[in-house]
């Protein structure tokens, strides 16, 4: 499996980042807020690295730009990641070496990144109203245009769903993520893998465990693999255009991956019936 650079520095310092008593409370005044703070926590997170410019680099922009870009970043990672969040300083490390050095000379580009879907569940505010914890599902992806070490230009857009605990704690009046203290993470493309596996074990049968919605979008997530993990493009122009015509709803694999049975594709018995 293909992951850039960048998701994959990011990936690396997520897992550092992951952490830990709360009582009910009259939470719901809060919750939105709480769940506004979390989805700007990711989405923030999914900017690493981000500028703009004509070729991919940062080589064509002024100090002042990357540090532009750079303020913008950290004033968001102040805004939604607590003071004692370790990964509230590693990202901004990442974020200003990558801006102004690693995407420097060789082509570094994010063009999208962020929430795709998130659901919540088992919100608990503390009595004081000064932290919260929550049990989350995360579906998020990263759009990439990137040069690997063979000096060749790739599209990486990976889509993960992740199940967490959180704690969120206000600083300041602001809600804002102080750690995940667990996570189970779910890769796009070993969901999409197993989905085909699926189908093939079915079509040795004469058989099929889609029905004709569900084969268009099966069509879809292979063109998709076709754009990011078969293709290579000859220029950087040519592969944003490619990277700007994903769409991350119609790429997402995890609500027909969830409702076929997940992981290991349980409810399939390999002869297209279903367990009840």
């Amino acid at each position: 499996m293909k992951i850039g650079f960048k998701f994959g520095v990011a990936a690396i310092a997520l897992t550092a980042c992951i952490a830990g008593s709360t009582m009910w409370a009259n939470a719901d005044s809060e919750d939105e807020a709480i769940k506004e703070a979390f989805i700007g926590s990711q989405n923030i997170s999914q900017q690493i690295g981000h500028f703009e410019s004509d070729n991919g680099k940062t080589d064509q922009l002024s100090d002042e730009q990357i540090q532009g870009y750079i303020d913008d970043f950290n004033a968001k990672m102040d805004r939604y990641y607590s003071s004692d969040n370790v990964c509230r300083e590693m990202y901004k490390e990442i974020n200003e070496q990558y801006l102004r050095k690693d995407a420097k000379d060789t082509i570094a580009y994010t063009v999208d990144g962020g929430v795709v879907d998130c659901t919540y569940s088992n919100i608990k505010v503390s009595a004081d109203g000064t932290s919260a914890t929550m049990d989350v599902i995360l579906i998020d992806w990263e759009n990439l245009v990137e040069e690997n070490e063979e000096g060749q230009i790739e599209v990486t857009a990976p889509i993960e769903q992740d199940t967490m605990s959180v704690t969120m704690v206000k600083e300041d009046g602001q809600w804002k993520l102080q750690s995940i203290d667990d996570m189970i993470a779910f890769f796009g493309t070993d969901a999409m893998n197993d989905l085909q596996a699926a189908e093939q074990k079915a079509s040795e049968k004469g058989k099929s465990i889609f029905n004709e919605e569900q084969q268009k979008q099966m069509q879809v997530f292979e063109e998709y693999e076709q754009k990011t993990y078969f293709t290579e493009y000859d220029s950087f122009s040519e592969a944003l255009q490619a990277a700007e015509s994903i769409d991350p709803y119609e790429v997402n694999p995890f609500p027909l991956w969830n409702e076929m049975g997940g992981s290991s594709l349980e409810k399939y018995k390999g002869d297209a019936s279903w367990e009840e």
